[in-house]
């Protein structure tokens, strides 16, 4: 009879301690769900072949300093539109790379000639360009760039009195092109991008209703662009 007393005892201690424990710790907290950590994703590399779309809008001025429009001086603008084919090399935050352009252009303007019966324009019917850029990522996705190159323009110059006097004359001439821009990635492979450029054309002569010598321009130019990443 005691052996049983002595092991029901200690059934009833054990148990005590148990529920003791249990109402001092509450009920155990469930295991807590592992943390799983996404790798971060690969950096946006911006080497590669690229194409798209521009347009711009510019104005400067046109002349040969003495004698054409009649105070050597006049200004034109107007607009531009065109494509762009490309390369880029990625090296760090810094991206070196190149680019063709061809712009078709509706850049004009008039003003009276020495004899005020005519009047002497100038127009730019298109430019093509030859940049190198050189750029440096202020973010993965932000492009700033500075991009310098030579250029092509068709310039065309004449005088008119209205009544079919006059002439004029077309001419491929060179140039050069500077600027600065920037260029925003919007998905992986499309980026939106705009410049502020400045173009210097080549004096000429041109034979009008009479020749006049050392005739050229310059252009500024807003561009903005589309471009599609290869």
């Amino acid at each position: 009879m005691m052996k049983y007393t002595v092991i029901g005892l200690a059934a009833a201690t054990a148990l005590s301690v148990t529920a003791v424990g249990a109402l001092a710790g509450g009920v155990a907290p469930e295991p807590e769900t592992p943390v799983i950590v996404q790798p971060a994703p690969p950096a946006m590399d911006w080497t590669g072949a690229y194409g798209g779309l521009i347009l711009g809008l510019g104005q400067g001025t046109y002349g040969n300093g003495t004698n054409f429009p009649g105070d050597g001086e006049g200004d034109w603008d107007g607009s531009l539109y065109g494509v762009v084919l490309g390369y880029n090399i990625q090296n760090g935050s810094w991206v070196y790379g190149g680019e063709l352009t061809y712009s078709g252009a509706n850049i004009d303007g008039s003003e009276a000639c020495v004899n005020p019966a005519f009047q002497c324009y100038g127009e730019i019917g298109s430019i093509a360009t030859l940049r190198g850029r050189v750029g440096y990522l202020a973010g993965p996705s932000t492009l700033v760039y500075g991009t310098a190159g030579l250029a092509m323009a068709d310039l065309t110059f004449g005088t008119t009195d209205g009544l079919g006097g006059g002439g004029e004359q077309s001419r491929n001439v060179n140039g050069w092109v500077a600027g600065l821009g920037f260029e925003q990635a919007v998905t992986e492979r499309l980026n939106i991008r705009g410049a502020i450029l400045h173009y210097e054309f080549n004096d000429d002569t041109y034979q009008t209703d009479v020749p006049y010598t050392n005739v050229g321009g310059d252009l500024d130019q807003i561009e903005l662009g589309v471009v599609f990443r290869f």
